[in-house]
């Protein structure tokens, strides 16, 4: 008897508005005005829609606009990676406020990767393109040496062009302001808000100036956010680290590097630790005991960076940072890694229980081990079944796509389940042990588009569930899919297979042993797609095999659709045995 895979029908906001074509003129800039003017008024989210439709109008002012909106999360969901985007296709405009906040972008690792050259030479451009505020934050770095070494003569003059002084007028920086902690404040833009009627006066404490200086944080991450409170003698000040080896931008192909540093303690007699940070993720401390050291550090199998900084009780270095570049020989095999989740014993009521998704994703991994050495040199299945596969065993698994794969490999996100979308379009896969009503506690579309987007190899996703097409709404249409805009910023790539179009049901079957879709990839993957003189099952024949094979076992009454976000080529995802 034929069940269907009960999930409530999803459509995934849009941020776009339909305008006439004479509201495009300009380079966006009436839509600009109107989108100015619904800010002032307070209508933050209907400004936000206009804005963008400014930004992709080509507008620059716009462009800087929407990505302040993702920044904070102001008419819009926060976004930084969204926030980071939009500034940076200001700044190629050579938009200052844009160049100024894509420098605080990489200062501090938000919505990009964390690279501090890049962020002095945005600062430079801001400053060199007049904006006041770039100005003074140069002037601040000289005076500090923060992103380059101190250099009075450079504190003066960026100091001067800021405050409209000659050179020799401008003072020089005292000896304290040297030392210290400094971080570089994210602008607003255009001079954000715009003095809409709904907004309250905003009013600074007496004393702002000394609660910025204590607001200030070390650069870095969450472990260098602390200031350096300890007193210090006029003979002990902060240390300073140095990398002497490898060098930044090193290609390596080894899964170790020995790492040497030189360590300056100024005078500090208390014991130095040394902090090492892979990709964000800390290192076990180590405590320094000579000038010159060297320490081994396990790397990751693709690009990573590599951070580090010193600390005693006169405070903490200023952290240094090199970028190391993995080496994929020609020859080197790729792996497959691979996430199979099923979930079908739901405890509650509202949710109907599924009598195949957890054998759905048994029978999925059982047939992709069989691919080692096809040409993969390892598989590696994470299978969630039922209690397995809690919201918490979800992020996990994702986090151990991300651990383990490198830009030479492939992985597998394959899910059969339930779905829900709450009042607001938004999309939640239903893990085990979650409820209905508490949609916040599932694995929602966001989740997984935050998890997919640092995945190093190419992704493959395959959804299983009811009006599972509904996920990727918009990619047919003028309108565009936040979602799947969102998706096409993952590192490799992904293509994403679903069991059904938005408007109907994906079916099991006891006749089947399995859902329609499922039933269909299973036998793909055991060769039934093969086409003639074809080496392997490629993305493109899987598509055609799905397409054909679930619409004749259901007797048409389910389509399965393909999306492919990112526009990459057919592959094959496997070679066939010869």
């Amino acid at each position: 008897m034929s069940s269907h895979r009960f999930l409530l029908s999803l459509s995934m906001f849009l941020i776009t508005t339909c305008m006439g074509a004479t509201a495009i003129a300009d380079n966006g800039e009436q839509l600009l005005h109107r989108a100015d003017s619904l800010y002032r008024m307070g209508n933050f989210e209907k400004a936000v829609e206009v804005y963008l439709q400014s930004a992709e109008a080509g507008n620059a002012e716009a462009q800087f606009d929407i990505g302040y909106a993702y920044y904070t999360g102001e008419g819009t969901q926060r976004d930084y990676t969204s926030a980071a985007m939009w500034f940076k296709r200001s700044a190629k405009q050579n938009f200052a406020k844009a160049q100024y906040n894509l420098a605080y972008c990489y200062m501090n690792g938000r919505g990009v990767p964390r690279d501090y050259d890049k962020a002095y030479n945005l600062l430079l451009k801001s400053a060199e393109n007049n904006y006041k505020r770039a100005q003074l934050t140069l002037a601040d770095c000289y005076a500090r040496g923060v992103l380059v070494e101190q250099n009075e003569d450079e504190y003066n003059k960026w100091k001067n062009k800021a405050e409209g002084k000659d050179t020799e007028q401008a003072p020089k920086p005292k000896k304290e302001t040297l030392k210290g902690d400094f971080d570089i404040q994210v602008d607003m833009p255009g001079e954000k808000p715009k003095e809409h009627a709904k907004e309250q006066p905003k009013e600074q404490p007496k004393d702002t100036a000394q609660t910025q200086q204590k607001q200030n944080v070390i650069l870095g991450p969450n472990e260098l956010k602390k200031a350096n409170t300890t007193a210090t003698t006029p003979t002990a000040t902060a240390p300073i680290l140095r990398i002497l080896y490898p060098e930044d931008q090193s290609i390596f192909h080894t899964d170790q590097v020995k790492l040497k540093y030189q360590l300056l303690t100024n005078g500090c007699t208390d014991s130095t630790r040394i902090v090492v940070m892979v990709d964000g993720q800390r290192l076990p401390t180590t405590r320094a005991v000579r000038a010159a050291n060297t320490i081994d550090v396990d790397l990751p199998r693709h690009d990573c960076t590599i951070m580090m900084y010193a600390q005693n009780s006169c405070g903490n270095s200023e952290p240094v940072s090199l970028r190391l570049i993995r080496e994929t020989s020609q020859f080197e095999l790729p792996k497959l890694f691979v996430v199979a989740i099923g979930v079908g014993d739901y405890n509650d009521p509202k949710l109907p229980k599924l009598k195949f998704t957890c054998k759905d994703a048994q029978d999925f991994a059982k047939v992709v081990a069989t691919k080692k050495g096809l040409p993969y040199e390892d598989v590696q299945v994470k299978l969630l079944c039922d209690s397995e596969a809690t919201r918490a065993d979800i992020f996990e698994a994702m986090e151990w796509l991300k651990q383990e794969s490198s830009p030479n490999d492939v992985c597998i996100f394959f899910y059969a389940g339930h779905g829900l979308r709450d009042e607001k379009d938004r999309f939640f896969f239903i893990p085990y042990g979650c409820n209905s009503d508490k949609l916040y506690d599932c694995f929602s579309a966001t989740d997984f588009r935050n998890e997919a987007e640092d995945i190093n190899g190419k992704l493959i996703a395959f959804v299983d569930a009811c009006y599972s097409g509904a996920l990727f709404e918009g990619t047919r249409s003028a309108a565009t899919s936040h979602f799947v805009e969102q998706l096409k910023r993952a590192k490799n790539g992904m293509l994403l297979y679903a069991s059904s179009s938005s408007d109907t049901k994906s079916r099991e079957d006891e006749s089947w042993g399995n859902g329609a879709f499922t039933k269909a990839l299973v036998e793909s993957f055991n060769g039934a797609a093969r086409e003639e003189q074809s080496e392997g099952l490629s993305t493109q024949e899987l598509e055609h095999f799905l397409y054909k094979e679930v619409r004749k076992i259901t007797d048409f009454k389910q389509t399965p659709i393909f999306i492919n976000p990112n526009g990459i080529e057919h592959f094959n995802i496997f070679n066939y045995e010869k």
